[in-house]
């Protein structure tokens, strides 16, 4: 009994993510069907019923409703909920069956069009669905972190106010709108270029963020890797200066080569950039398939390309784990919060 108690408090001690791939383990497999709220009860519920608005103890039930899942009631911030609430699900009136078919076909890379036909919903509302689940895992992709050998280096992608619309009132087009076949009117790196600082293991785990417009800077490279690669990790880099300052605060070895030069060896060990600019030809043809992203959801697509690439499980293992940690994320996006986000990342 002694034993059982250590495993139930063990558990109770584990975070969302971690209790679903503990779920995932014992069971083989997340069911996936429209009666899944055993399962958010054991997960999202912090040892035992607590609100998941406030985390307030004082939880009791307050009746079912008309489908028979039951509600909850929070007598300390005096709010109701049921296990789904505060989740990518919560106010789209579709079953679990539906989001799950959808997220298949996301992991399938699949188009708009193809989806809606799938899953019986209308383009605009898979539209919808594919950035609710990306700003999901854009959170879960702010615990990842870097160790070993770490390659980076910068990408850019050209400005695009595409999804902003012309007539609104909290936006207005800063330049002339771009004819077919003459994308960019500055050459080089210019304000028309968004700047994405790169960074992978050598574990494949990578990490990137679109950060400011035109050349790279000391600073946007500090605001996107410095909680992202562990001290004395070994920073491998171009030429580029803007890595020195990252290097020195964080305690990393920097190995910097030319251009030209991709590998330089140090004894029997060899470092270069090849893996990170292997990554920057995989995202970019990731990204060029969506015939045109725009600036504002590129953070999302990225994230979406290096969950995509870094899945090295087998497909039903992790497509039940990333299932249940999608449905644990307390978050909840709006169809307004998702067209109305800023068109540009935010100035430095």
């Amino acid at each position: 009994m002694s034993e059982l108690k250590d495993v139930i408090t063990s558990y109770n001690n584990l975070s969302f993510g971690d209790r679903i791939v503990f779920y995932t383990t014992i069971s083989n497999d997340i069911t996936v069907d429209d009666d899944m709220q055993s399962f958010l009860v054991e997960t999202r519920f912090d040892g035992g019923e607590s609100c998941i608005y406030c985390d307030g103890t004082h939880v009791v039930k307050n009746g079912k409703r008309k489908d028979g899942i039951q509600r909850y009631l929070c007598r300390d911030c005096h709010r109701s909920f049921i296990p789904s609430s505060d989740s990518i699900t919560s106010r789209t009136r579709k079953p679990f069956s539906v989001w799950a078919a959808y997220l298949k076909c996301m992991m399938d890379a699949k188009t708009l069009k193809k989806t809606s036909e799938e899953c019986h919903i209308s383009v605009s509302t898979a539209f919808t669905w594919r950035h609710k689940i990306l700003d999901a895992l854009t959170e879960l992709s702010e615990k990842t972190y870097l160790t070993g050998v770490v390659e980076a280096d910068e990408t850019f992608f050209n400005v695009s106010y595409k999804g902003n619309h012309k007539k609104s009132r909290c936006f207005s087009m800063p330049r002339k709108a771009h004819k077919r076949g003459n994308d960019v009117h500055a050459k080089g790196l210019s304000l028309e270029k968004v700047c994405v600082p790169c960074a992978i293991s050598d574990t494949g785990i990578s990490y990137s963020k679109p950060a400011k417009l035109g050349k790279v800077s000391r600073k946007c490279i500090e605001m996107v890797f410095e909680k992202k690669i562990a001290p004395h990790s070994i920073l491998c880099t171009d030429k580029e200066r803007a890595y020195l300052d990252l290097a020195a605060k964080r305690g990393l070895k920097l190995i910097q080569t030319e251009t030209d030069r991709r590998i330089i060896k140090k004894g029997r060990i060899s470092y270069g950039i090849q893996r990170i600019n292997a990554y920057h030809n995989r995202l970019k043809l990731f990204v060029r398939q969506f015939h045109g992203v725009s600036t504002k959801h590129l953070g999302n697509y990225i994230v979406w390309h290096d969950l995509l690439s870094g899945n090295h499980r087998k497909s039903d293992e992790f497509f039940g784990q990333l299932w249940g940690q999608l449905l644990c994320c307390r978050i909840t996006r709006y169809g307004y919060d998702i067209s109305g986000r800023p068109a540009l990342p935010a100035a430095e």
